[in-house]
Parts: structure tokens; sequence; C-alpha cells
């Protein structure tokens, strides 16, 4: 096979597009193109978000965006299915027969998910698929399988690592394990979760998700309020915003002025508001719901302490990095936060925030009390923080690595 010519081409796969709370993927695959990258995104679903990211447009992403657009009703899909077999089995018998494979591909075979990429793919052929979330590397082993590309990886982010396999089965990803050209992961932790269920070590390289600091460099900490605080999250069991309301009537007997601020939604809204009411505090929390960029980017403005009190869900799910972390971090806001799967890569703990044990109502308390009444510290901990982040997680320096790994990967499937 010939070197291919550069840019190189690679397919971005992932599942609904542009998530507002997936800011992350968009950067990437900014990031990428950027740097010279030949994007093309490929995107299960269309995002049914209210809110949108500008960048998208204002970038020219939503033109290298293909939408699948595979029915999230089962029934629709099965309505479906037999249509798309039969178009794809004229183009590509082999592709469509592949899709089938429940022994290789398990769920999205099962699921009928690969009809789809099968379509979108035929007729296209990428240097590198690069597959975000670990149930999509199953696509990944199916379009290399079928020859729509030179190589793939796959890059696990959290929960598709920590309950995914418990759902679908523990030997789930090992098509994907057997055939993936490299695995990355977010974190040490999440990579030692991606090893013990069967990946080769070999395979695993680190790399955080990231951000572009330029995005924070406006956000002006000269007007901050003093005793308040910002969470910003999905309001889901794994972020434990049960254990900070739990730790507000304490805060508030030194503080009476304190304000927690809590940027979005989710199914606990309801019971957290109860809760805070319960508790005797609801006049010191502020239920924010989803917010754009501009209104998140105000919230940091603002905020003396940003607090992700992260715990493991009943079902065992759990945070991936915790980029919000890092955003705070970027800001120059001290943050309080959890040990927890891998948020301890993300926060230098007693430099710029304080990490403790998850559940644990009494140390957050504590550690939010000391930032409140040792403002040289917290504002010593904010440098370091944006310093930390600026060097680690900036996209432009994920994009560089990412694309000589793209490179390897090229010049590997060349030779072969």
């Amino acid at each position: 096979m010939a070197k291919p010519e550069h840019p190189m081409r690679v397919a971005i796969i992932v599942n609904s597009f542009p998530e507002i709370s997936e800011k992350f993927l968009l950067n990437a695959a900014i990031g990428l193109m950027n740097a010279g990258v030949d994007v093309t995104v490929f995107a299960a679903h269309r995002s049914q978000d209210a809110l949108a990211h500008p960048e998208y447009t204002a970038s020219g992403l939503d033109a290298r965006t293909v939408y699948l657009d595979i029915p999230r009703s089962m029934k629709q899909r099965l309505l479906q299915a037999p249509g798309k077999f039969f178009s794809l089995f004229a183009q590509n018998a082999g592709a469509a027969l592949r899709a089938l494979d429940i022994g290789r591909y398990r769920v999205f075979a099962k699921n009928l998910k690969l009809l789809w990429f099968g379509s979108a793919f035929t007729g296209r052929y990428f240097d590198v698929v690069h597959c975000h979330f670990g149930m999509n590397g199953l696509a990944g082993a199916y379009l290399k399988a079928c020859r729509f590309c030179g190589s793939f990886l796959t890059t696990f982010h959290g929960s598709d690592i920590n309950t995914y396999p418990s759902r679908h089965g523990a030997d789930v990803y090992r098509e994907v394990y057997r055939t993936a050209n490299l695995v990355t992961v977010n974190t040490a932790f999440t990579g030692g979760k991606v090893a013990a269920n069967g990946c080769s070590s070999a395979l695993i390289r680190i790399h955080p998700v990231g951000l572009i600091p330029a995005d924070y460099a406006a956000v002006d900490r000269t007007n901050v309020r003093p005793h308040s605080i910002l969470t910003v999250g999905r309001l889901v069991e794994k972020k434990g915003h049960e254990f900070l309301l739990r730790a507000m009537p304490s805060i508030l007997e030194q503080f009476p002025d304190t304000v927690w601020h809590i940027a979005g939604d989710g199914h606990l809204r309801e019971p957290l508001e109860r809760l805070s009411r319960e508790l005797g505090i609801e006049g010191a929390v502020r239920f924010e719901g989803l917010c754009d960029a501009d209104k998140v980017r105000s919230l940091y403005s603002q905020s003396a302490v940003f607090v992700l009190p992260s715990v493991t869900a009943p079902d065992g799910d759990m945070e991936g990095q915790g980029l919000v972390l890092q955003e705070a971090q970027c800001c120059g806001i001290p943050v309080v936060s959890t040990l927890h799967n891998g948020i301890p890569d993300g926060v230098l703990d007693g430099v710029s925030g304080f990490l403790v044990p998850e559940k644990d109502s009494p140390a957050l308390a504590k550690k939010i009390l000391y930032l409140f009444t040792h403002e040289a510290d917290a504002r010593k901990m904010g440098a370091e923080g944006r310093k930390f982040v600026c060097s680690r997680y900036d996209t432009a320096i994920l994009s560089a690595e990412m694309k000589t790994w793209y490179q390897e990967l090229t010049d590997r499937s060349s030779t072969s």
C-alpha cells in the first residue's frame, strides 16, 4: 500500500454531536483541523440539546460532519434495517454480512448499528479511524475489517469502561482489543481499568481531553464574590451534589452569605432541590439549569471556589477525567474535589486545590472554609492551577501529540 499524501484523512466516530456537555470532543476535532489533519466527523445522532456551541459552525466543522441518523428507537431501526442491509449488500456484500456478525461485534451488530456505519463508509477510505468512547471501538473494528481504513484507535473516557462491560458482558471489547492499533485513555486510572478488562498494556497511552486556554483568558477575576461556590456538571449520582448540600449548613454557620451556584441539569434536580429545602438552605443554593458557554464563563468570573464532589454511583458509574476541574483551574479558581477515579491526575492536591475522600461532607466543608479564610493561599492556588492546566491540557499541544500518533499508525500501516 502506497504511503498516503498529507494531510492525513481521519474519521472521528462519536455518538450525539455536538453535545453541550461534551465540548472536549468539539475542541479535539477543531484542534486536529488546526494541526493540519483532514477531519471528517461521523456522528450516530444529531444533538438534541437546546443550546449550541457557536464554534461548531464558526470553525467549519459542521460542513465536515456526516450524520448517520441511526434511529434511537430499536423498533424504528428494525423497520429500516432490511432496506439498509439490501442497499449495502448491493454495494458491498462483505460489509453487509460482516455488519451482522454478533460474535465479533457484539452489541453493535446485535442492535444493527453497523449497517448504518457500513452504508456511510462505503466508497470512502481513511488513513485512521478514531473512535471516541469504547463502545464505538466496535464500529472501528468493523470498519478496519471492511478495509474502510488503514488503522483505528479507540479512546476510553470513563463510563465506557466503568459500567458498559457490566451491562453488556465483561468481554464486550474483545474484538476492539484484538484489532485496535492504539488505545488511548484520559487518565492512568482509566488505563488501569482498560488493562484489567483485557487490553494489552502495550496498546495503551494516556491522552487527556483538553481545552483551549484562550477561551478562558477573558474571564475577569477582579470582582470575585466572597464566599461563592460553583459546581458545573449534570445532576446525576456520580457528581455527588448531595454531599456538598449536606456540607452547606456548617459552611453557612461561619459564613451566612455563602451562595452555591449549580450549573447543569439532570434527573436529580427535583430530589436535590427537595433536599436543600429539608436542610433549610434553599436560599443559599442556586440551581442555574443548563448553561451556555457565556453563562458558565460569567459564573467562573464570580466564584471564589470551584467544587466537584464526585462519587462512585450505585451502578458503578464514575467520573472519567472531570474536565470542568481543568476549566476552573484554567480560570485561576482554586478547586476542591474528591479522591475519585482519574481526578487526582488533573488536580495538584495542596497546590492548585484540595482532594478529599468521597462522600465526606465534613471534609468538603473544612477545605472550602480554609479557602474562604486564607485568601492569599486561595489566590496562589488559582495561579498554580492555571499554569498547570496550560502546560498539560492545552488542546493545541494535545492535538499535535495525537497527530504524531496518527502519523505513526499511518506509517506502520503503509509498510505492512
